[in-house]
């Protein structure tokens, strides 16, 4: 029997595809690995919730304590809750609430919440988003039917902004204000009333219920600075020029109120409640065309800023000793 020599240039070919096979499986080795390492790590813990009984975190129901992490959603039913975040942030949920929490933020989607120690936080409830203003700052806010959102501050103030971050209201602590954020964004239509007064050489409003600062232009304002007045307008596309100021407003009605009383709330916010050497009376004749009716003013009880309008609230949340359904004393943390 012949044995024929295999052909060098066979060997050859089968050593080239055996180191190709070794190339294509260290290939995808490597890229196996770095996929792995891509990965993301395991989810960082923000902290914890605490009740006395039993809640829901992620559709889940869970006693006692558990960990939260961003994006984590708890419901409480009977039991109340308290949510401890890292940072020292603290949020006390009333029973028959829902909330989603994040590092940086919890949305209040129904019930009731009191906000403590937080800095670089806030709540966002029905686009609104509220914020204390120092870490000492206590507020309270309930979502209630329809739009409603009342906010109150137990200590210290809080800053009300809408969803385009403007800001729409300042509640000031012992305070309570009930919103509803109407139409969307900073070109609603503007329905206030305050002090008219003079601030930067620009004449400027101080709302007597959300307690924001707005410059005005528009013809006969300096008739009445010093004076309690309404006005009816639409917010320029330009931002406010005096410090402090929310917007600026373009006119299109004005109505006095009553005259005078304006000194203390002159003070407050650096302003004078004289017109004697200012410029700002010429202000833009630019309320031709702000399209804003009147219709309405003459309430005094509403304000509405940045499509969300602003009442005070009657036996506010402020006045409340403690959270429905919890008491003050933060419940244990044992299972």
């Amino acid at each position: 029997m012949k044995i024929r020599n295999v052909p060098i240039n066979f060997l050859a070919m089968t050593t080239r595809i055996s180191k190709f096979e070794l190339l294509v499986r260290a290939t995808l080795i490597l890229l196996a690995i770095g996929a792995i390492s891509r990965l993301p790590a395991a989810e960082t813990a923000i902290g914890m919730a605490v009740a006395n009984g039993s809640f829901q975190v992620d559709h889940s129901r869970v006693w006692g304590n558990t960990t939260l992490f961003d994006g984590s959603i708890i419901e409480t039913t009977v039991t109340p809750s308290q949510l401890q975040l890292n940072g020292g942030v603290q949020m006390r949920l009333s029973s028959d609430s829902r909330a989603t929490v994040y590092q940086r933020k919890l949305v209040l989607e129904a019930g009731y919440g009191q906000l403590e120690s937080a800095t670089d936080f806030e709540v966002e409830a029905r686009s609104l988003h509220i914020s204390p203003v120092t870490r000492q700052t206590v507020a309270r806010i309930r979502v209630e039917g329809g739009r409603k959102v009342v906010v109150a501050a137990l200590t210290g103030s809080v800053r009300v902004r809408n969803s385009f971050g403007l800001l729409v209201a300042n509640v000031e602590a012992g305070k309570s204000l009930d919103f509803e954020p109407q139409a969307a964004g900073a070109a609603a239509p503007t329905h206030v009333s305050g002090c008219l007064l003079v601030k930067s050489d620009k004449i400027v409003l101080v709302e007597q219920i959300t307690s924001v600062v707005l410059e005005l232009q528009g013809p006969g304002l300096d008739k009445e600075i010093g004076n309690h007045v309404e006005i009816s307008g639409v917010a320029a596309d330009q931002p406010a020029s005096v410090p402090g100021a929310s917007q600026l407003i373009r006119v299109a009605a004005l109505k006095e109120v009553s005259k005078g009383g304006c000194s203390a709330v002159a003070k407050k916010v650096g302003a004078t409640a004289a017109a004697a050497g200012t410029a700002a009376a010429a202000g833009a004749a630019g309320a031709a065309g702000a399209g804003a009716a009147a219709a309405g003013i003459g309430v005094g009880t509403i304000a509405v800023i940045g499509g969300v309008a602003a009442a005070a609230t009657v036996g506010g949340l402020a006045a409340v000793g403690s959270l429905p359904g919890q008491s003050d004393s933060p419940p244990s943390a044992s299972h």
